[in-house]
């Protein structure tokens, strides 16, 4: 048992040096396949878009309605004291352009960041005419009453009977 130690030191550096002969010579090789990977050798960005930054509370944005781009809406994030958490305060459609002031947000982002934070929001679609009124394929065919109205059959009915 005597000198087990040091046979087992001698073992592990002669083991060392063959595993690694120089280290040098390993970062010279791997900085080599690096620089050939990359091309020419510059680094290229990781993306030629701009990015986008999140929401801050407490500031108005800007949302151009996605089915008219003649109007906007106005949009602010409001921290609610007692329970910490956020509500998303958006107008009805204004007619213009956003004001230089007001920085411009996309519609899909300020969604993403209301699921991200669990804010109440009442809106579900930041167009200036999500509602397209009544058209003839609302109705079912047997409830189609008089063609071209909207009126259905039920609705005559109780107009004669003078329930309406």
């Amino acid at each position: 048992m005597k000198g087990q130690l040091e046979r087992f030191r001698k073992k592990q550096r002669r083991q060392t040096v063959n595993s690694y002969p120089n280290g040098m010579e390993a970062y010279a090789r791997t900085l080599k396949h690096l620089v050939e990977a990359s091309g020419n050798g510059s680094v290229p960005s990781a993306a030629k878009e701009k990015l986008v930054p999140r929401l801050k509370a407490n500031e108005v944005y800007g949302v151009i309605c996605p089915d008219n781009k003649d109007y906007y809406r106005t949009v602010m994030i409001k921290t609610v004291p007692l329970t910490g958490g956020f509500q998303t305060f958006i107008s009805n459609p204004v007619y213009g352009t956003v004001p230089d002031h007001m920085q411009i947000a996309d519609s899909a982002q300020v969604f993403k960041q209301m699921r991200d934070m669990n804010s109440s929001m009442s809106l579900t679609s930041m167009e200036a005419f999500p509602h397209k009124g009544v058209t003839n394929s609302t109705y079912r065919a047997g409830d189609a009453g008089i063609h071209g109205t909207g009126v259905s059959d039920l609705h005559q009915r109780q107009q004669k009977r003078g329930l309406l």
